[in-house]
């Protein structure tokens, strides 16, 4: 008898658009435009991953591609060092769905929602897809100022497109990932712990020349990387036409990373759901 009242309190209380008998999809709605704005109002989750990753990208343009760019395809180290910061920014910027799930779990948003009628669901998708769309413009900003430090495609309009597209893919992988680790602990130190264990990768795999450039146990280590197909794909997307891009290698580790994700926040969403919040 007092379910109901309470949860309309609670509702209302966020001003969220939802009607008497709302629907999962309604709420989904409102539930990620009510994760936009709370990224709107943190400038750490916005802008913090894209000014980072636009300062390497000039630094390192700016100090390496003078003595650098002679290893480069085509000879312009700007394709070789976007794709590395794009890279960067997937991990730097894809814990927002996980940051967002640990706001409303310590404030106790989350727990009040759980009391709602809609879809279990919409609980950690509406985060998700908000650290997408927040990723795609991130990867877009930097796209466009890796144009004006002289970034030239070979395939041109398509293959930015392309980039930023994987770029959004492997990003998803990982949103999901620090949802996952969300719902299971309700801890915004260990979201930081999973980006900081994936950042680093992005340095111990062919991060300023090519990999037929390495030697020694870096060669090795490079080679090894997880993170070595999806980074050589992107670049191919830069330097090689489409008649001579290898793209499978890069594909089917961002496939792995979706599938893991999407796997690690279902278990995560079960369990939760069984234990409550």
């Amino acid at each position: 008898m007092s379910t109901a009242p309470a949860t309309i309190t609670a509702l209302d209380a966020d001003r969220m658009p939802l009607s008497a008998a709302p629907t999962s999809f309604a709420a989904f709605r409102a539930l990620t435009a009510r994760s936009l704005r709370a990224c709107a109002r943190t400038p750490s989750l916005l802008y913090s991953p894209l000014f980072m990753s636009a300062f390497f990208l000039i630094v390192y343009e700016a100090q390496l591609s003078t003595v650098a760019s002679a290893t480069t395809p085509g000879g312009r180290y700007i394709d070789m060092v976007l794709p590395l910061c794009l890279l960067t920014t997937v991990f730097t910027g894809g814990a927002t769905a996980g940051q967002l799930l640990v706001r409303d779990i310590g404030s106790g948003y989350h727990a009040r929602l759980w009391l709602t009628p809609v879809g279990r669901w919409t609980l950690t998708a509406a985060p998700v897809l908000a650290g997408i769309l927040i990723l795609t413009a991130q990867a877009g900003a930097l796209t466009a100022l890796g144009l004006l430090l002289g970034l030239s495609p070979v395939s041109g309009l398509p293959a930015l497109l392309a980039l930023v597209g994987a770029t959004v893919l492997l990003g998803i992988g990982f949103q999901l990932l620090t949802a996952a680790v969300a719902l299971h602990t309700g801890n915004g130190s260990a979201i930081g712990s999973v980006t900081l264990v994936f950042f680093p990768l992005s340095f111990f795999t062919a991060t300023f020349v090519p990999r037929d450039q390495l030697d020694g146990w870096m060669a090795y280590a490079a080679d090894i990387n997880p993170l070595t197909p999806p980074l050589e794909a992107m670049r191919g997307l830069l330097t090689s036409p489409w008649s001579e891009q290898n793209l499978l290698p890069g594909a089917l580790v961002t496939a792995g990373t979706l599938a893991a994700g999407a796997v690690a926040a279902r278990l995560a969403l079960t369990l939760r759901t069984r234990t409550g919040v």
